[in-house]
Order: C-alpha cells, then sequence, then structure tokens
C-alpha cells in the first residue's frame, strides 16, 4: 500500500494519488510504503528512479540500522517497535532523493501512522516547511517515543510481577518473565544500532540536513541514550527476578521433599514391624498372646508420636 502527503509551492498540504504525482509541483514530498506487493515495488522504482533491489534493502529484517550515501539518493535503515503477540522490533528503510522521502517496511509501524494523522490533522505546515531534514527528525523522533511508551509500559508490568511473585509462585509469572526479557532483548539490540545511525546524523554535514536539524538528531540520541539505561536496568530487574523465582521453587521442592521424607520416616517403623508379623512363621513374639494386638499397635503409635515430636522439636513442622 503506497500513501503521499505532500506541501504544494503554494504551502498547502495534500494528497495526491501515486499515479498521477507530479514531483517537481511540490515543494517536499513523503511517500510511505507499507508491506509492497512486487508490482508496487516496481511501480516505486520506476516512479523515483531507484532499482527494486535497492528497495528491497529496506524490507530486510536481517539489515544493520545505518546511513549509507548513495550517488544520487541517501538510505537510512531503522529499527521500530513492532505490535504482535510479542513485542519486538522491525525495519524501516528511509530512502531521500531531491525533494522525496520514502519509507518503505514490510510491517505496520505505529510510530508512522501516528505521524501521519498528526501531519494531516495538527500544524502539518511545520512538519514540511522546515524541510525534508526536519520531516526526518520526525519520523525518528515519533519511533523513539514508541520505545519510550513501551518500556514505560513494561515498567508497570514489572512491578505488577513483583507483586505476584510476593504472594507466590506459578508458571504465568515466569512465562511473564520470559516475554519481558526477550522484548528487552530486543530492544536493546536496535536501540543501541539506532544510537550508532543518530550518532552520524548528529555529526555528518550531509546535503539533507541542517544545523538546527543536527541539533535536534542530537537531542534524540540522548534520549535513546537514556532508553538504552532503561532498557538494561529492567534487564537486571528482571534477571534478578528470574533468580528469585527459581529460589522460591527449590525452596518449594525442599519443603515437598522434606514432608515426604518425614512420612516416610514416621511410618517406617510401624511398616517394619507390621512386615516382620505378615511373615509365615508359626512362632512369633505375642503371636499368642490375647492383648498382643494392641501391644503390636501401641508400640507403632508411640514410635510415630516420638518421630512427629522429634520432626517439631526441630522445626521441621
Amino acid at each position: 500500500m503506497i500513501t503521499v502527503i505532500a506541501i504544494s509551492k503554494e504551502g498547502s498540504i495534500v494528497e495526491p494519488k501515486f499515479d498521477e504525482i507530479k514531483f517537481e509541483d511540490y515543494k517536499l514530498i513523503w511517500i510511505d510504503c507499507y508491506d509492497p506487493k512486487d508490482e508496487e515495488l516496481y511501480k516505486l522504482s520506476k516512479k523515483i528512479n531507484i532499482s527494486v533491489s535497492e528497495l528491497q534493502i529496506g524490507l530486510d529484517e536481517q539489515e544493520i540500522p545505518r546511513v549509507e550515501e548513495e550517488e544520487d539518493f541517501y538510505l537510512i535503515i531503522y529499527k521500530a517497535p513492532l505490535f504482535e503477540e510479542d513485542i519486538t522490533t522491525t525495519s524501516l528503510g528511509i530512502y531521500i532523493r531531491d525533494n522525496i522521502l520514502l519509507t518503505i517496511h514490510s510491517d505496520k509501524i505505529k510510530a508512522i501512522g501516528r505521524l501521519h494523522k498528526l501531519i494531516l490533522t495538527k500544524k502539518p505546515r511545520i512538519v514540511f516547511e522546515r524541510g525534508i531534514g526536519f520531516l526526518l527528525y520526525h519520523i525518528l523522533n515519533e519511533i523513539t517515543r514508541s520505545y519510550s511508551r513501551i518500556l514505560i509500559g513494561l515498567e508497570d508490568e514489572l512491578e505488577e510481577l513483583e507483586d505476584k511473585l510476593l504472594i507466590g509462585y506459578d508458571r504465568e509469572i515466569m512465562e511473564g518473565i520470559l516475554s519481558l526479557r526477550k522484548t528487552l532483548v530486543y530492544f536493546h539490540k536496535s536501540l543501541i544500532a539506532n544510537r550508532d545511525v543518530l550518532v552520524l546524523l548528529k555529526r555528518k554535514y550531509l546535503p539533507i540536513t541542517t544545523r538546527e536539524d543536527r541539533e535536534n538528531f542530537e537531542d534524540l540520541y540522548y534520549d535513546t541514550l537514556q532508553l538504552i539505561d532503561m532498557s538494561a536496568t529492567y534487564r537486571e530487574v528482571l534477571t534478578s527476578m528470574m533468580d528469585m523465582t527459581l529460589s522460591l521453587e527449590n525452596i518449594k521442592m525442599n519443603q515437598i521433599m522434606k514432608i515426604l521424607t518425614m512420612v516416610t520416616t514416621i511410618f517406617a517403623v510401624p511398616m517394619w514391624i507390621t512386615g516382620i508379623y505378615g511373615m509365615n512363621f508359626t512362632y512369633l513374639p505375642l503371636a499368642n498372646n490375647p492383648q498382643g494386638f494392641w501391644i503390636i499397635m501401641a508400640l507403632m503409635i508411640i514410635t510415630i508420636i516420638t518421630f512427629v515430636y522429634i520432626f517439631k522439636r526441630s522445626g521441621w513442622i
């Protein structure tokens, strides 16, 4: 799916159809391409004069975030949060050529949708009138804000897991911890890679950015550093929670083994006595005594009471 937002030379924001657009009629054009089919990629390649193989780089999840300065366009690979069953990350390809900024992605990126809506409803000229570098900054800033929102939400989930862990361990808690840890691993790697992109954007004098743009990218760089520290802190908290969970599980297992050991010990002597008297011998002590049964029962009860007393005195019960 291809959507287009542009600012005309008169300063109005429009949504021209991609097939009918003439790039020379606009100051700045933002083309967003989501999960394109082969036909759309070919059409896009022909329209903006960037090869299909180059466009497919922006769709490749294995591509490392970076900034590439080609002969007639710039390529920026960036990582954005992806909301599925588990929160992970996805690749966003950004191509800049002349007055065109193209974003291309195979998965739905909420930050792109929010910025698209913002431009169409709230002060759109501010984003477009200050140039292509400022539009690029807004796209990367919206992605960074998505990371921030998610990490703040993860903090609440961590507190909830800690409260549940204090009440008692269960499998659901471990699954929650592993899910959060997986998200933080993806986030940490992606944020570090994004940081390297921002280092280049804030230091390198690219024709597509102004001094003000580079200052904005520097602010975004420090925001990303804070998010990296936050994700690292949360990972340490989760590691501690996992250790605590395993300790609680071991304690629970030890308690079960202690109970089984006590039960086995308590009934060991009575079972031994009943086993002896179950043997097929003609003569056994107290076998012909009218009170023999009650004497043996009393001996077993005394043995059980003695072991219970010993365990209770030792603090096992």
